[in-house]
């Protein structure tokens, strides 16, 4: 089997014996960008009920509100004006009389509020008041009404305030929501610190389930869907977008329903079907911008994670031009001889955030499974610390993980690493098996 890894900016040769094993390579359909956007959004909104057309919604309401989701700051200049110019000839409601409110969820890095406002189209920019949510703001948060959940949840004054309520909401997988977008936008992206803290808690970051590419019973999207319920939305729009950031389709309609719809779609693209577990997956972490760090890197591996038997080995290529990542995710990963004191660690820790967060998901991988790095711009001690196990040679890392597993060991090539999701065909595999079923709100 003779392959190729994207790694960096360039490629990794990879070949493995076949005489060995039954191994196969499995790649991801590609997400072709959508050529009309405004074609797009047309369609969706017309196969849209009567009741949840924009001019049935905006009946005798003067103002209305879009929820953006800053993750996908790509939709502000492509579908958000389109919106914008649909709300205005379709429902009578003028940029002037329109609120634009900024999520501000807590992982990757948020951008400051003058540059989140300033990816507005300049007519947006000039007529829509903005607004971006400040998750510590208390005063600016409260309870809905009637909410009876589990989290402490507040949500954004002004969204759930305003008469007309649209989030516009970006697809793609994420290491703990599943994807984004949608009820994310909500929660945790509209939603006050404290439940903020109670999403993020140990043991819902340690559930198999919380990883990219799933939603069926991820902690995280049945907690935002309640949050989307409970605070209520009138229209939902979901942009599935591919690794470029390219719109490759558009959903409408029932909050919901139509996200679930998106990441339905965002998974029937993505999604490589393997038969059955595997002592050892090949991948790698998709090559640059996407395999910057090891941080990046945590997410390839939660995607590849459902196709592997316990105790099984992950081979991957990335270039870690970047490093490990952030300076704390660094130091909670290196600075202990053990995962089990790591993990300690952060259980205990009193103020957990992202680095936190990912450490403990690289460190549950780590717990079950060998992770086996070629990459040669990172220390080799460096990258021992972090508990994964570095090679120079990655032909050579694939013979020896084969000898270890057996002579009749299984081994797969998901070669696309972040581009494609994992799962089972088998019965009781850790895959979803249907993502049209229903998802409890």
């Amino acid at each position: 089997m003779h392959i190729h890894l994207a790694y960096g900016s360039g490629q990794v040769p990879v070949d493995v014996p076949d005489n060995w094993i039954n191994g196969r390579c499995y790649r991801p359909r590609t997400m072709e960008p959508m050529q009309d956007i405004r074609a797009g959004l047309d369609a969706a909104l017309a196969e849209l009920p009567d009741n949840l057309a924009l001019s049935a919604l905006a009946q005798d309401k003067t103002r209305a509100l879009i929820a953006l989701d800053s993750t996908a700051p790509e939709l502000l200049e492509t579908l958000l004006p389109l919106i914008v110019e649909a709300l205005e000839t379709q429902a009578g409601i003028p940029p002037g009389k329109l609120t634009l409110l900024f999520s501000n969820p807590p992982w990757g890095t948020p951008m400051p509020p003058g540059k989140l406002v300033g990816k507005l189209p300049s007519r947006l920019r000039m007529k829509a008041a903005a607004l971006v949510h400040d998750p510590r703001d208390s005063a600016h948060c409260a309870e809905p009404p009637g909410y009876a959940g589990q989290l402490p949840l507040r949500v954004n004054k002004a969204y759930m305030e305003a008469p007309l309520r649209i989030i516009l909401g970006g697809v793609r997988p994420d290491m703990f929501l599943g994807f984004t977008g949608g009820r994310a936008v909500v929660l945790p992206g509209l939603a006050g610190e404290e439940a903020l803290s109670a999403l993020t808690s140990f043991n819902s970051i340690a559930s198999r389930n919380t990883r990219a590419g799933n939603f069926r019973d991820n902690p995280f999207h049945l907690a935002g869907m309640e949050a989307l319920h409970a605070a209520g939305c009138d229209l939902l729009v979901s942009a599935v977008l591919n690794a470029s950031g390219d719109i490759h389709t558009i959903t409408a309609g029932d909050p919901r329903q139509s996200h679930v719809a998106a990441m339905s779609a965002a998974r029937e693209a993505m999604v490589v079907k393997v038969k059955e577990p595997m002592d050892i997956v090949v991948t790698s972490g998709g090559g640059a911008p996407l395999d910057g760090t090891l941080w990046d890197l945590v997410h390839t591996l939660g995607m590849v994670l459902p196709v592997l038997k316990k105790g099984g080995t992950i081979i991957a290529a990335a270039a870690l031009e970047k490093g490990i990542g952030p300076p704390q995710f660094e130091e909670l990963l290196s600075g202990n001889d053990s995962i089990r004191t790591t993990l300690r660690q952060i259980s205990l820790a009193d103020q957990r955030g992202p680095a936190h967060w990912v450490a403990q998901k690289l460190l549950n991988i780590l717990e079950e499974h060998e992770v086996i790095l070629y990459n040669t711009n990172v220390d080799e001690d460096l990258l021992w610390r972090t508990g994964l196990t570095p090679v120079r040679d990655i032909n050579e890392a694939i013979l020896g993980a084969m000898e270890s597993h057996g002579q009749r060991c299984k081994i797969v090539a998901l070669p696309d690493g972040p581009l494609g999701i994992g799962e089972l065909l088998t019965r009781g595999g850790s895959g979803e098996r249907n993502p049209r079923l229903p998802i409890r709100a």
